[in-house]
């Protein structure tokens, strides 16, 4: 199989070393260790977007903007 030049973009590259980094950071931690460093990066993405932390019927987790005004 040949392999192409493909543009990658700028955004793309930072995503990956983001999850490189991540990698580097969790990979010799226990599952409790693991379950600590997501949840506070969770808190501090909620806390840097002024938000609120939602739990979806699914078990994951939404960020939303708290609202000045009830919804209709």
């Amino acid at each position: 199989m040949k392999s192409k030049d493909v543009a990658i973009s700028k955004a793309l590259l930072e995503v990956w070393e983001w999850k490189d980094e991540v990698y580097k950071d969790i990979k010799d931690k226990t599952f409790e260790e693991k379950q600590k460093y997501y949840r506070e990066g969770m808190d501090e993405a909620v806390k840097r977007l002024n938000g609120n932390l939602i739990r979806n019927p699914d078990g994951s987790y939404s960020i939303v903007k708290p609202s000045s005004s009830p919804a209709f």
